[in-house]
């Protein structure tokens, strides 16, 4: 069973084994050169069509993007729209992790504009795109932690991207604990309290009556009604 310590070891020594720099610092977008040690896949050694995925990436290389309160470097981000952009990740759970963000520092999904709302979701679909070609992956965990008390460590609205693959961890969960406690720097880690949940066979089937009041209070909440 792989546990949340063993991912930190494990991408170190794919690092290693195939010299990729711990940051992932690809230069614009996906050179990865190295064939991907994972379950079913390796990555194509033609690379991604930059003239489809890169179409709005930013002339301005001397603006200065932030993470939160971090400054990233222009060799980080592979893509941009209008609202949003994608970078490459310091700190990669798996292979391929990426992040998507929001062009302005905002922590929340509910502080973006409708067109910054609608934006970062196409560029999530444009990222995952270029991972599966890249990857050759047949599935994705597509995370976001919607506030400081979700696990958000840097207060910056961001989708994780990571690629994955049918069998590749024994507890599917794991990824989970191991987004739960991912941070950019070691200082910004904390430990968490481990939300309490019964195993399946201890949980219960609610009844109709149950569900049916419970989405009848949402229903009333998104209509503006009384509830």
């Amino acid at each position: 069973m792989l546990r949340r310590h063993t991912f930190l070891p494990l991408i170190l020594a794919f690092h290693y084994k195939y010299h990729i720099p711990s940051a992932l610092a690809f230069s614009r977008a996906f050179h990865v050169s190295a064939k991907i040690n994972h379950p079913q896949a390796t990555s194509r050694n033609n690379q991604v069509p930059y003239d489809k995925i890169d179409e709005k990436m930013s002339s301005d290389t001397q603006h200065q993007q932030l993470f939160g309160k971090f400054k990233i470097s222009p060799s980080q981000i592979f893509h941009r729209t209008a609202h949003s952009f994608a970078m490459v990740n310091l700190r990669p759970l798996v292979p391929g992790h990426v992040l998507v963000c929001s062009n302005r520092v905002t922590p929340l999904l509910s502080d973006l504009k409708e067109d910054e709302y609608d934006d970062l979701w196409r560029e999530v679909r444009i990222v995952q795109k270029a991972l599966k070609q890249q990857y050759q992956c047949d599935a994705f965990n597509v995370a976001v932690q919607d506030g400081k008390g979700a696990g958000q460590s840097v207060p910056h609205c961001h989708v994780h991207i990571l690629p994955r693959y049918r069998g590749d961890l024994e507890r599917n969960d794991d990824i989970y604990d191991a987004l739960e406690e991912w941070a950019p720097r070691d200082e910004m880690s904390v430990k968490k309290s481990k939300l309490d949940v019964p195993e399946d066979s201890e949980r219960r089937d609610r009844t109709l009556k149950e569900m049916e009041e419970e989405a009848s209070i949402y229903q009333s909440l998104i209509r503006g009604e009384p509830i």
